[in-house]
């Protein structure tokens, strides 16, 4: 069968076959990468198309057999590839149309839970192909999808093969930053996909990559130490031994280690089976819990205290700094908060548009250099000239310069203000003053007075 040549550039709306181009999603050494829509099928598809330099070093037959080993390859972490053809002379493997890859998925970055369960799939993947003793040679954040569902797969198996010396990013043996020592010495093996995906699993709970001479422990080691449970650390650790004789030979073992580490962390963590007791008689709640729950009925909504403090379990809202009923402080709103983001020092909640936290003095990040849309809840504008900073009730900071607002706060359901911060409180309930921490005369005091 000849081969006919490539005619014509590809471009969006074009038609390769039965699959009609909508959009170019990425561009690498091996192929271009299109959204594309399947028209026989109706379905979208994401359309590999092999570039013409790449066909002409390697020859048809080798291409063709990776894309059997490539379609050979069934399991659900790992890209299904429906079709490979070559169609007016080009090379076209078409798979499944995943949402975005892992370099692109800020949730496994915020969130230890989605990092540890993308790690999980990319292992289950991973592991299958080693069955088949197929290795993948090139595993990093790029080759791991991520679909609607939320769940991941490892795609290019095989291909990092073709992608000889594209650019200075890729060698003959896989990405520079997450290939193994050997592999980089030009002997990769089963172990060394291990090892890649060991440090893409530390990169993402931590934020940093591991790197030379790979010493334990790597930096940001308590961080890695907090966020994930001590059975799965020793896994991760082992996939990351610089001797591979150290290392899991393969992914099987692996992901074996994996899901026995996370069946004794799910196991710890169910609660033990209570004993029937006697039912005591409930006791009567406290005048405190009482004046709580009456303020809460009266003015929680309005004053936003969705929030139970975490020692006497009264209601407080976000922006207070202790708690009105016990003075209790250092509360903590990480899993809670109804904002997309936290602050790393007080966790509060806050959005990706600030340049600092409107709660505390100490919290400052990286804006994503979006404009802030506007705050519905918002009250006031910055008073510093040329600032676009929103402020809601009882914020402290401007969120984009940091200035503090220019007058004291106030609240139609706070009628009261603290002798010492001047901010206002209810001198008929609260105890303590929720911005300042400063006791307040016993709640009922005044009214009994009268």
């Amino acid at each position: 069968m000849v081969q006919r040549r490539e005619t014509g550039a590809l471009r969006r709306g074009s038609l390769v076959g039965k699959y009609r181009l909508v959009s170019r999603i990425g561009r690498g050494s091996f192929a271009d990468v299109w959204r594309a829509t399947d028209t026989v099928e109706r379905r979208p598809v994401a359309l590999k198309v092999a570039h013409p330099g790449v066909v002409a070093e390697w020859g048809r037959d080798e291409i063709e057999h990776e894309a059997r080993i490539a379609t050979r390859l069934q399991h659900a972490n790992i890209v299904a590839t429906r079709n490979a053809d070559w169609i007016g002379g080009r090379f076209v493997m078409a798979t499944d149309l995943a949402t975005t890859h892992l370099d692109a998925y800020p949730r496994a970055r915020r969130s230890s839970k989605v990092a540890l369960r993308v790690v999980r799939d990319a292992a289950a993947g991973l592991a299958h192909a080693h069955r088949q003793r197929i290795l993948h040679r090139d595993v990093k954040p790029e080759n791991i999808l991520v679909f609607p569902d939320g769940h991941a797969a490892l795609c290019d198996f095989g291909v990092s093969r073709f992608a000889k010396s594209a650019t200075a990013t890729y060698t003959e043996a896989g990405t520079l930053g997450f290939i193994a020592p050997e592999q980089a010495y030009g002997k990769p093996s089963m172990g060394s996909d291990v090892f890649s995906l060991g440090l893409i699993a530390y990169e993402l709970l931590t934020g940093v990559r591991p790197s030379w001479p790979f010493e334990w422990p790597p930096a940001e080691y308590a961080r890695f130490h907090k966020k994930v449970p001590e059975p799965v650390q020793r896994v991760l650790r082992k996939a990351m031994e610089f001797q591979p004789r150290r290392r899991y030979r393969n992914a099987v073992e692996l992901h074996e280690a994996l899901e026995a580490a996370f069946a004794r962390v799910e196991a710890d963590s169910k609660p033990a089976p209570r004993r029937r007791r006697r039912r005591k008689p409930r006791a009567a709640p406290s005048p405190l819990a009482v004046q709580a729950e009456a303020f809460r009925k009266a003015h929680g909504k309005a004053l936003g205290m969705r929030y139970e403090c975490r020692q006497c379990g009264g209601p407080i809202a976000e922006a207070m700094h202790w708690c009105p009923w016990c003075g209790a402080g250092e509360q903590s709103f990480l899993e809670v908060t109804a904002y997309p983001l936290a602050c790393p020092e007080c966790e509060r909640g806050v959005r990706p548009e600030w340049n600092c936290c409107p709660w505390c003095h100490a919290g400052r990040f990286q804006s994503n250099g979006r404009k802030p849309r506007h705050d519905p809840k918002a009250e006031r504008r910055c008073a510093r000239r040329g600032c676009e900073g929103q402020l809601q009730p009882f914020m402290r900071y401007c969120p984009l310069c940091k200035r503090k607002p220019g007058r004291l706060w106030s609240h139609p359901d706070l009628h009261g203000r603290c002798g010492r911060c001047r901010w206002p409180i209810s001198r008929r309930y609260w105890r303590f003053c929720p911005w300042c921490a400063k006791r307040q005369p016993e709640a009922g005091s005044y009214s009994r007075r009268r």
